[in-house]
Protein backbone atom coordinates (compact mmCIF):
# COMPACT_ATOMS: atom_id res chain seq x y z
CA UNK A 1 0.00 0.00 0.00
CA UNK A 2 1.32 3.25 -0.68
CA UNK A 3 1.73 6.12 1.74
CA UNK A 4 -0.10 9.11 1.76
CA UNK A 5 2.93 11.03 0.81
CA UNK A 6 3.68 8.42 -2.29
CA UNK A 7 0.28 8.57 -3.51
CA UNK A 8 0.29 12.84 -3.44
CA UNK A 9 3.93 13.42 -4.62
CA UNK A 10 3.14 13.97 -8.05
CA UNK A 11 1.56 17.17 -6.86
CA UNK A 12 4.47 18.07 -4.89
CA UNK A 13 6.92 17.40 -7.73
CA UNK A 14 4.47 18.55 -10.83
CA UNK A 15 4.46 15.17 -12.19
CA UNK A 16 1.45 13.70 -14.37
CA UNK A 17 -0.23 17.51 -14.33
CA UNK A 18 -0.33 17.68 -17.91
CA UNK A 19 2.31 19.98 -18.47
CA UNK A 20 4.17 18.89 -21.74
CA UNK A 21 7.53 16.38 -21.89
CA UNK A 22 9.45 17.01 -18.76
CA UNK A 23 6.82 17.70 -16.56
CA UNK A 24 4.43 20.73 -15.81
CA UNK A 25 4.81 24.07 -17.11
CA UNK A 26 7.03 26.86 -15.11
CA UNK A 27 5.28 29.07 -12.80
CA UNK A 28 6.82 31.92 -11.65
CA UNK A 29 10.45 32.23 -11.25
CA UNK A 30 10.87 28.60 -13.35
CA UNK A 31 8.81 26.57 -10.21
CA UNK A 32 7.00 23.91 -11.45
CA UNK A 33 3.27 24.80 -11.28
CA UNK A 34 0.68 23.44 -9.03
CA UNK A 35 -1.72 20.74 -9.81
CA UNK A 36 -3.46 17.48 -8.47
CA UNK A 37 -3.29 14.39 -9.59
CA UNK A 38 -6.34 13.10 -11.38
CA UNK A 39 -9.08 11.96 -8.71
CA UNK A 40 -8.15 13.81 -6.01
CA UNK A 41 -11.08 14.79 -3.69
CA UNK A 42 -12.64 17.69 -3.99
CA UNK A 43 -13.03 18.74 -0.69
CA UNK A 44 -9.46 18.89 -0.07
CA UNK A 45 -8.55 20.30 -3.68
CA UNK A 46 -7.20 24.16 -3.11
CA UNK A 47 -5.65 26.64 -5.86
CA UNK A 48 -2.16 26.89 -4.10
CA UNK A 49 -0.21 23.55 -2.63
CA UNK A 50 -0.26 25.52 1.54
CA UNK A 51 -4.05 25.65 0.54
CA UNK A 52 -4.78 21.88 -0.49
CA UNK A 53 -2.28 20.44 2.46
CA UNK A 54 -4.13 22.70 5.09
CA UNK A 55 -7.24 20.91 3.79
CA UNK A 56 -5.72 17.34 4.13
CA UNK A 57 -4.67 18.13 7.62
CA UNK A 58 -7.86 19.73 8.74
CA UNK A 59 -9.53 16.19 7.75
CA UNK A 60 -6.67 14.08 9.03
CA UNK A 61 -7.49 15.63 12.04
CA UNK A 62 -10.94 15.11 12.21
CA UNK A 63 -10.40 11.40 11.44
CA UNK A 64 -8.13 11.70 14.48
CA UNK A 65 -10.46 12.80 16.80
CA UNK A 66 -12.98 10.55 15.45
CA UNK A 67 -10.69 7.74 15.65
CA UNK A 68 -9.15 8.84 19.76
CA UNK A 69 -13.27 8.76 20.26
CA UNK A 70 -13.55 5.69 19.13
CA UNK A 71 -10.57 4.05 21.03
CA UNK A 72 -11.85 5.77 24.33
CA UNK A 73 -15.78 4.52 24.05
CA UNK A 74 -14.25 0.97 23.16
CA UNK A 75 -12.06 1.53 26.43
CA UNK A 76 -14.66 2.73 28.43
CA UNK A 77 -17.18 -1.15 27.25
CA UNK A 78 -17.51 -2.93 30.08
CA UNK A 79 -15.93 -6.04 29.32
CA UNK A 80 -17.45 -9.75 29.83
CA UNK A 81 -16.73 -11.15 32.93
CA UNK A 82 -13.84 -14.06 34.27
CA UNK A 83 -15.87 -17.02 33.19
CA UNK A 84 -18.90 -17.85 32.51
CA UNK A 85 -20.01 -18.80 35.73
CA UNK A 86 -19.60 -15.01 37.33
CA UNK A 87 -22.97 -13.95 35.64
CA UNK A 88 -26.20 -13.26 37.97
CA UNK A 89 -28.99 -12.34 37.10
CA UNK A 90 -32.12 -10.75 39.81
CA UNK A 91 -34.95 -10.47 37.71
CA UNK A 92 -37.54 -7.42 38.15
CA UNK A 93 -41.07 -7.59 40.24
CA UNK A 94 -42.42 -8.25 37.01
CA UNK A 95 -40.33 -11.21 35.41
CA UNK A 96 -39.69 -12.86 38.97
CA UNK A 97 -42.85 -14.93 39.34
CA UNK A 98 -42.01 -16.75 36.52
CA UNK A 99 -38.55 -17.95 37.65
CA UNK A 100 -37.66 -20.47 40.15
CA UNK A 101 -33.73 -20.55 41.38
CA UNK A 102 -32.66 -18.48 38.21
CA UNK A 103 -28.81 -18.90 38.82
CA UNK A 104 -28.99 -22.84 39.32
CA UNK A 105 -31.79 -23.47 36.99
CA UNK A 106 -29.75 -25.75 33.60
CA UNK A 107 -31.07 -23.45 30.83
CA UNK A 108 -29.58 -20.44 32.70
CA UNK A 109 -26.23 -21.81 32.45
CA UNK A 110 -26.71 -22.34 28.50
CA UNK A 111 -27.32 -18.37 28.63
CA UNK A 112 -24.29 -17.54 30.68
CA UNK A 113 -21.80 -19.54 28.55
CA UNK A 114 -23.20 -18.43 25.17
CA UNK A 115 -23.18 -15.06 27.04
CA UNK A 116 -19.37 -15.09 27.31
CA UNK A 117 -18.65 -16.64 23.93
CA UNK A 118 -20.31 -13.14 22.76
CA UNK A 119 -17.84 -11.34 25.16
CA UNK A 120 -21.00 -9.97 26.41
CA UNK A 121 -20.67 -7.68 30.01
CA UNK A 122 -22.54 -8.32 32.93
CA UNK A 123 -25.23 -5.25 32.83
CA UNK A 124 -25.80 -6.56 29.30
CA UNK A 125 -25.92 -10.13 30.08
CA UNK A 126 -28.65 -8.86 32.69
CA UNK A 127 -30.79 -6.43 30.28
CA UNK A 128 -30.86 -8.90 27.71
CA UNK A 129 -32.70 -11.17 29.82
CA UNK A 130 -35.24 -8.76 31.60
CA UNK A 131 -35.84 -7.19 28.06
CA UNK A 132 -36.86 -11.02 26.37
CA UNK A 133 -38.77 -12.21 29.46
CA UNK A 134 -40.22 -8.98 29.60
CA UNK A 135 -41.30 -8.91 26.45
CA UNK A 136 -42.51 -12.15 26.25
CA UNK A 137 -44.98 -11.50 29.51
CA UNK A 138 -46.30 -8.89 27.54
CA UNK A 139 -46.78 -10.21 24.76
CA UNK A 140 -48.81 -13.85 26.31
CA UNK A 141 -46.52 -15.74 25.13
CA UNK A 142 -44.96 -17.41 28.51
CA UNK A 143 -47.61 -19.72 30.72
CA UNK A 144 -48.84 -18.04 33.98
CA UNK A 145 -46.70 -18.82 36.59
CA UNK A 146 -48.07 -21.64 38.52
CA UNK A 147 -49.54 -20.61 42.13
CA UNK A 148 -51.21 -23.37 44.65
CA UNK A 149 -53.06 -20.92 46.36
CA UNK A 150 -54.99 -19.40 43.07
CA UNK A 151 -55.61 -22.91 41.63
CA UNK A 152 -57.42 -23.85 45.18
CA UNK A 153 -59.36 -20.31 44.78
CA UNK A 154 -60.45 -21.02 41.37
CA UNK A 155 -61.36 -24.33 42.46
CA UNK A 156 -63.64 -23.25 45.28
CA UNK A 157 -65.06 -20.78 43.30
CA UNK A 158 -66.15 -22.91 40.19
CA UNK A 159 -67.53 -25.60 42.43
CA UNK A 160 -69.39 -23.27 44.92
CA UNK A 161 -67.33 -24.98 47.87
CA UNK A 162 -65.97 -23.26 51.11
CA UNK A 163 -62.62 -24.26 52.70
CA UNK A 164 -63.79 -27.29 54.11
CA UNK A 165 -65.73 -29.28 51.98
CA UNK A 166 -62.81 -28.11 49.00
CA UNK A 167 -60.17 -29.86 51.05
CA UNK A 168 -62.46 -32.75 51.43
CA UNK A 169 -63.14 -33.10 47.45
CA UNK A 170 -59.85 -32.27 46.44
CA UNK A 171 -58.27 -34.86 49.48
CA UNK A 172 -60.92 -37.31 47.67
CA UNK A 173 -59.12 -36.24 44.25
CA UNK A 174 -55.80 -37.20 45.70
CA UNK A 175 -57.22 -40.94 46.81
CA UNK A 176 -58.83 -41.42 43.46
CA UNK A 177 -55.83 -40.50 41.58
CA UNK A 178 -53.55 -42.77 43.64
CA UNK A 179 -55.87 -45.66 43.61
CA UNK A 180 -56.53 -45.21 39.65
CA UNK A 181 -52.59 -45.61 39.31
CA UNK A 182 -52.48 -48.99 41.37
CA UNK A 183 -55.31 -50.19 39.65
CA UNK A 184 -55.25 -49.79 35.76
CA UNK A 185 -54.76 -52.26 33.61
CA UNK A 186 -52.42 -52.78 30.81
CA UNK A 187 -49.76 -50.65 31.74
CA UNK A 188 -45.88 -51.52 30.93
CA UNK A 189 -43.97 -51.85 34.15
CA UNK A 190 -41.42 -49.81 33.05
CA UNK A 191 -44.43 -47.30 32.25
CA UNK A 192 -46.08 -47.71 35.70
CA UNK A 193 -44.66 -44.67 37.64
CA UNK A 194 -44.75 -41.89 34.66
CA UNK A 195 -48.48 -43.19 34.21
CA UNK A 196 -49.08 -42.67 38.30
CA UNK A 197 -47.03 -39.47 38.49
CA UNK A 198 -49.34 -38.12 35.26
CA UNK A 199 -52.21 -38.90 37.47
CA UNK A 200 -50.79 -36.75 40.67
CA UNK A 201 -50.04 -34.01 38.52
CA UNK A 202 -53.47 -33.46 37.50
CA UNK A 203 -54.06 -33.00 41.86
CA UNK A 204 -52.50 -29.72 41.16
CA UNK A 205 -54.66 -27.77 39.44
CA UNK A 206 -58.36 -26.83 40.04
CA UNK A 207 -59.09 -28.28 35.87
CA UNK A 208 -56.89 -31.27 37.26
CA UNK A 209 -59.01 -32.27 39.93
CA UNK A 210 -62.34 -31.71 38.06
CA UNK A 211 -61.31 -34.29 35.51
CA UNK A 212 -60.40 -36.37 37.99
CA UNK A 213 -63.58 -35.98 39.71
CA UNK A 214 -65.58 -35.79 36.80
CA UNK A 215 -63.61 -39.60 35.87
CA UNK A 216 -64.61 -40.95 39.73
CA UNK A 217 -68.05 -40.06 39.22
CA UNK A 218 -68.81 -41.52 35.68
CA UNK A 219 -67.32 -44.75 37.37
CA UNK A 220 -69.17 -44.42 40.35
CA UNK A 221 -72.22 -44.56 37.66
CA UNK A 222 -71.21 -48.16 36.15
CA UNK A 223 -70.28 -49.53 39.84
CA UNK A 224 -67.61 -49.38 39.67
CA UNK A 225 -65.39 -48.00 42.46
CA UNK A 226 -61.43 -47.49 42.63
CA UNK A 227 -59.82 -48.90 45.65
CA UNK A 228 -59.06 -45.64 48.36
CA UNK A 229 -61.35 -43.67 47.20
CA UNK A 230 -62.90 -41.22 49.35
CA UNK A 231 -66.05 -40.41 47.53
CA UNK A 232 -66.24 -37.08 45.43
CA UNK A 233 -69.41 -35.68 47.00
CA UNK A 234 -68.75 -37.44 50.52
CA UNK A 235 -71.63 -39.98 51.93
CA UNK A 236 -73.36 -42.34 49.33
CA UNK A 237 -76.74 -41.95 47.73
CA UNK A 238 -79.08 -44.63 47.92
CA UNK A 239 -78.69 -45.09 44.17
CA UNK A 240 -75.16 -45.75 45.03
CA UNK A 241 -76.03 -48.40 47.47
CA UNK A 242 -78.38 -49.98 45.48
CA UNK A 243 -75.28 -50.61 42.83
CA UNK A 244 -73.25 -51.62 45.80
CA UNK A 245 -75.24 -54.27 46.95
CA UNK A 246 -73.97 -56.93 45.00
CA UNK A 247 -70.50 -55.32 44.62
CA UNK A 248 -67.85 -58.04 45.89
CA UNK A 249 -65.69 -55.27 46.91
CA UNK A 250 -67.92 -55.13 50.23
CA UNK A 251 -68.06 -58.41 51.02
CA UNK A 252 -65.35 -59.44 53.70
CA UNK A 253 -65.23 -62.99 51.86
CA UNK A 254 -63.48 -61.54 49.14
CA UNK A 255 -60.50 -60.79 50.73
CA UNK A 256 -58.14 -63.25 48.64
CA UNK A 257 -60.24 -62.63 45.79
CA UNK A 258 -58.01 -63.26 42.43
CA UNK A 259 -59.25 -60.22 40.89
CA UNK A 260 -58.43 -56.93 42.81
CA UNK A 261 -60.92 -55.04 41.24
CA UNK A 262 -62.89 -57.18 42.72
CA UNK A 263 -61.40 -57.48 46.40
CA UNK A 264 -62.59 -56.69 49.48
CA UNK A 265 -62.45 -52.80 50.08
CA UNK A 266 -62.53 -52.08 53.89
CA UNK A 267 -62.87 -48.26 53.55
CA UNK A 268 -65.72 -48.88 50.97
CA UNK A 269 -67.58 -50.98 53.42
CA UNK A 270 -67.27 -48.47 56.14
CA UNK A 271 -68.68 -46.16 54.19
CA UNK A 272 -71.25 -48.39 52.43
CA UNK A 273 -72.33 -49.21 55.87
CA UNK A 274 -72.70 -45.47 57.08
CA UNK A 275 -74.90 -44.65 54.14
CA UNK A 276 -77.22 -47.64 55.01
CA UNK A 277 -77.25 -46.02 58.63
CA UNK A 278 -77.81 -42.49 57.28
CA UNK A 279 -80.81 -43.01 55.01
CA UNK A 280 -82.19 -45.94 55.97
Amino acid sequence: MRTLLERYRPFFEGEGTGGGEGGADDGEGGAPAFAVPEGFPDQFRGETADETIGKLFGGYQEVHTRAEGLRTKLAQTPAAPDSPDAYTFEPSEKTKPYFGDVNNDPMFGIARKAAHEAGISQEGFSNFLEAVYGGAIEGGLLNEPYSAEKQVNSYMEAAGLDSKAASEALTNSLAFAKGLGEQLKGVPDAMKDQVSATLLDLTNTAAGNFLLQGLSARLQENGIRISGEGGQQGALTKDDLKKLDSDPRIDPRNREHPDRDKRYDEDLRKRYDAAYAHHF
